[in-house]
């Protein structure tokens, strides 16, 4: 039985995934994040006991935000699992930003999707500030993934954070091929101002052409700054790849640790060293849909006519279902679409055509009419910008839906 994106069985997990974090931590210290990997003693007969991980290869990767890993220290540690008892991971951290500091805890199998994973927050304070002595714990348990996401075509990013500076950590899967990449963003919030800056100019192009022409005036605007942001997120390799490929890509999950601000959707797929052509693909024509690592969306949808704010203190606005929403990004709630999924939402749609409103009426229309037919979110996104295209509502190519990409309405 499927359940969350992952297979859920009639018995306990045969599995656990453990870490603890010091809650507070003095800036310019080092603390400790340990990890452990719990096998439960069984009393089951062998050929009884329920699906286990003892002995399987599996990935531990750590991605610190306001924290950063010591020098010489691995992100990502390879282990098997035990046969009993637990193997125990320690990965040294420097308090970097004062304020609130976070890490995200993956495990990953063989075909790089999440196993389980676990978010650990922290608060980093002036030195002698605190008089707090402990540990944050958490757990989750560890789970076989949707055969139906494993197979799909994913982009999983991995973004740390540390003063202003990002690294991306990326890998990108495709039709048997796996590949991994790095970048670095030296001043996060100037590369963002100026993708939002960009954004906001390209939604004015042609602002006095009839609407079809606006809509092609836009989406060429869209164009320039998504093969912009190709050649400055992705390496000459993931680009070859997302070319090659470009016909198999219809599904694709991005798997993201936190990274929300970067409209992935508008990267487009072309040949490497060529200018992008009218109609060379956005990725979101994919149906691409974005999953938050730490949050499991249900894989069924339930229709009701109740109103739901999700995200406080901002209201979502309902489409189909209380939990399907949509969240504008002007003056939206803290966290946007990764806190609105972590407060219970199944679909989250997160609009930046329109300033001073959710969007694309035309997207949002086609995307809850599509889902009352019984189309799952990929193929729900990917028709509702088709339709927002053809109504001159370009602007709809740069939303970002976030769940489980092949959830459906409970019928």
């Amino acid at each position: 039985m499927l359940q969350d994106g992952r297979v859920a069985v009639d018995v306990p997990p045969a599995a656990h995934l453990q870490a603890e974090l010091k809650p507070i931590v003095p800036v310019g210290s080092t603390t400790t994040l340990t990890v452990r990997l719990v096998r439960p003693e069984s009393k089951r007969d062998d050929s009884t006991a329920p699906p286990g991980f003892a002995g399987r290869p599996v990935t531990v990767t750590v991605v610190p935000r306001g924290l950063r890993l010591l020098v010489g220290a691995r992100r990502t540690r390879r282990v098997r699992f035990p046969a009993r008892g637990s193997a125990v991971l320690r990965f040294p951290l420097l308090a970097l930003d004062r304020g609130a500091a976070e890490v995200t805890v993956l495990v990953r199998g063989e075909d790089e999707f999440p196993l389980a994973s676990v978010r650990l927050r922290s608060e980093i304070v002036a030195a002698d500030d605190h008089d707090q002595a402990g540990l944050a714990r958490t757990t989750a348990p560890v789970l076989e993934p949707d055969p139906g996401l494993v197979d799909r075509p994913t982009l999983a990013i991995d973004e740390e954070v540390a003063r202003g500076r990002s690294t991306l950590h990326g890998v990108l899967t495709v039709s048997g091929h796996r590949h991994r990449f790095r970048t670095a963003v030296r001043d996060t919030e100037a590369f963002l101002g100026d993708l939002r800056a960009s954004l906001a100019e390209a939604r004015e192009a042609g602002v006095d052409l009839p609407r079809p022409e606006r809509g092609r005036a836009v989406e060429a605007r869209l164009r320039e700054i998504g093969a912009d942001l190709a050649d400055r997120l992705l390496d000459r390799r993931t680009i070859d790849l997302l070319w090659a490929h470009r016909d198999e890509l219809d599904g694709l999950v991005l798997q993201t640790t936190g990274e929300t601000g970067i409209p992935w959707e508008l990267l487009v797929v072309r040949r490497p060293g060529v200018a992008p052509a009218d109609g060379a693909r956005f990725l979101g024509e994919t149906g691409m849909v974005r999953w938050i690592a730490d949050v499991a969306p249900p894989s069924t949808l339930r229709p009701t006519s109740a109103d739901r704010t999700v995200s406080a203190p901002r209201s979502a606005t309902e489409i189909a279902s209380a939990s399907v929403v949509a969240l504008g990004v002007e003056g939206g709630a803290p966290g946007g679409a990764a806190s609105a999924m972590r407060n219970g939402a199944g679909v989250v749609i997160e609009c930046g055509g329109r300033s001073g409103g959710v969007g694309s009426d035309r997207f949002l229309a086609a995307f809850a009419a599509e889902l009352a037919s019984g189309a799952p979110v990929d193929r729900a996104s990917r028709r509702a910008r088709e339709a927002a295209r053809e109504a001159g509502e370009s602007c709809a190519l740069a939303y970002a839906v976030y769940g489980h990409p092949g959830a459906r309405l409970a019928t």
